[in-house]
Protein backbone atom coordinates (compact mmCIF):
# COMPACT_ATOMS: atom_id res chain seq x y z
CA UNK A 1 0.00 0.00 0.00
CA UNK A 2 1.56 3.61 -0.65
CA UNK A 3 2.45 5.29 2.09
CA UNK A 4 3.92 8.55 3.14
CA UNK A 5 7.02 7.05 3.87
CA UNK A 6 7.11 5.50 0.15
CA UNK A 7 6.11 8.84 -1.39
CA UNK A 8 9.40 10.27 0.59
CA UNK A 9 11.39 8.10 -0.65
CA UNK A 10 10.25 8.25 -4.45
CA UNK A 11 10.79 11.77 -3.85
CA UNK A 12 13.94 11.71 -2.98
CA UNK A 13 14.78 9.44 -5.18
CA UNK A 14 13.81 11.24 -8.36
CA UNK A 15 15.75 14.75 -6.68
CA UNK A 16 18.68 12.22 -7.12
CA UNK A 17 17.73 11.13 -10.66
CA UNK A 18 17.46 14.54 -11.61
CA UNK A 19 21.05 15.68 -10.28
CA UNK A 20 22.37 12.92 -12.22
CA UNK A 21 23.34 11.24 -8.90
CA UNK A 22 21.51 8.04 -9.08
CA UNK A 23 23.15 4.73 -8.75
CA UNK A 24 22.07 1.56 -10.39
CA UNK A 25 20.48 -0.12 -7.31
CA UNK A 26 18.52 3.28 -6.75
CA UNK A 27 17.59 3.31 -10.09
CA UNK A 28 15.97 -0.06 -10.24
CA UNK A 29 14.04 0.99 -6.60
CA UNK A 30 12.90 4.13 -8.32
CA UNK A 31 11.32 2.02 -11.00
CA UNK A 32 10.08 -0.53 -8.69
CA UNK A 33 8.29 2.28 -6.64
CA UNK A 34 7.20 3.85 -10.12
CA UNK A 35 5.68 0.17 -10.79
CA UNK A 36 3.85 0.15 -7.29
CA UNK A 37 2.64 3.58 -7.89
CA UNK A 38 1.13 2.44 -11.54
CA UNK A 39 -0.57 -0.60 -10.23
CA UNK A 40 -2.38 1.57 -6.90
CA UNK A 41 -3.26 3.83 -9.35
CA UNK A 42 -4.61 1.44 -11.94
CA UNK A 43 -6.84 -0.77 -9.39
CA UNK A 44 -7.81 2.41 -8.07
CA UNK A 45 -9.22 3.51 -11.32
CA UNK A 46 -10.73 0.02 -12.28
CA UNK A 47 -14.53 0.93 -11.32
CA UNK A 48 -14.58 4.39 -13.09
CA UNK A 49 -13.13 2.70 -16.36
CA UNK A 50 -15.21 -0.45 -15.81
CA UNK A 51 -18.24 1.98 -15.04
CA UNK A 52 -17.05 4.32 -18.43
CA UNK A 53 -16.59 1.24 -20.56
CA UNK A 54 -20.69 0.15 -19.45
CA UNK A 55 -21.99 3.70 -20.60
CA UNK A 56 -19.81 3.57 -23.53
CA UNK A 57 -21.63 0.21 -24.68
CA UNK A 58 -24.80 1.35 -23.74
CA UNK A 59 -24.53 4.32 -25.79
CA UNK A 60 -23.23 2.80 -29.02
CA UNK A 61 -26.42 0.08 -28.02
CA UNK A 62 -28.88 3.47 -28.23
CA UNK A 63 -26.45 4.93 -31.17
CA UNK A 64 -27.10 1.93 -33.30
CA UNK A 65 -31.20 1.68 -32.50
CA UNK A 66 -31.44 5.35 -33.35
CA UNK A 67 -30.09 4.86 -36.74
CA UNK A 68 -32.36 2.31 -37.07
CA UNK A 69 -35.24 4.61 -36.13
CA UNK A 70 -33.78 7.48 -38.45
CA UNK A 71 -33.83 5.19 -41.68
CA UNK A 72 -37.56 3.76 -40.39
CA UNK A 73 -38.56 7.46 -40.07
CA UNK A 74 -37.23 8.26 -43.53
CA UNK A 75 -39.07 5.33 -45.43
CA UNK A 76 -41.84 6.93 -43.47
CA UNK A 77 -41.44 10.46 -44.77
CA UNK A 78 -40.32 8.93 -48.47
CA UNK A 79 -43.59 6.96 -48.28
CA UNK A 80 -46.04 9.47 -47.40
CA UNK A 81 -44.60 12.05 -50.29
CA UNK A 82 -45.38 9.12 -52.78
CA UNK A 83 -48.82 9.60 -51.18
CA UNK A 84 -49.34 13.44 -52.17
CA UNK A 85 -47.95 12.95 -55.52
CA UNK A 86 -51.54 12.29 -57.11
CA UNK A 87 -53.08 15.13 -54.91
CA UNK A 88 -50.40 17.69 -55.87
CA UNK A 89 -50.60 16.42 -59.56
CA UNK A 90 -54.50 17.19 -59.08
CA UNK A 91 -54.18 20.59 -57.35
CA UNK A 92 -51.72 21.74 -59.79
CA UNK A 93 -54.11 20.36 -62.90
CA UNK A 94 -57.02 23.22 -60.66
CA UNK A 95 -54.73 25.96 -60.38
CA UNK A 96 -53.41 25.85 -63.52
CA UNK A 97 -50.37 27.71 -62.13
CA UNK A 98 -47.71 27.78 -59.24
CA UNK A 99 -48.73 31.08 -58.39
CA UNK A 100 -52.07 29.59 -56.82
CA UNK A 101 -50.88 27.65 -53.36
CA UNK A 102 -53.46 25.73 -51.50
CA UNK A 103 -53.37 26.39 -47.89
CA UNK A 104 -52.09 22.93 -47.49
CA UNK A 105 -49.23 23.73 -49.60
CA UNK A 106 -46.69 22.93 -46.60
CA UNK A 107 -47.46 20.13 -46.39
CA UNK A 108 -46.23 19.07 -50.21
CA UNK A 109 -42.83 19.15 -51.14
CA UNK A 110 -42.34 21.72 -53.45
CA UNK A 111 -40.80 20.09 -56.14
CA UNK A 112 -44.62 18.95 -56.87
CA UNK A 113 -46.51 21.84 -56.50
Amino acid sequence: MWNQEKQQRLDALRVREAEERLPEEERAELETLFAELDAEEAEALRPALERMQHQQTELLAEKKHLRAEAVQLERIIHAQEQLLVPSAMHIRGLTGTKLIRPPFACFIPSMMI
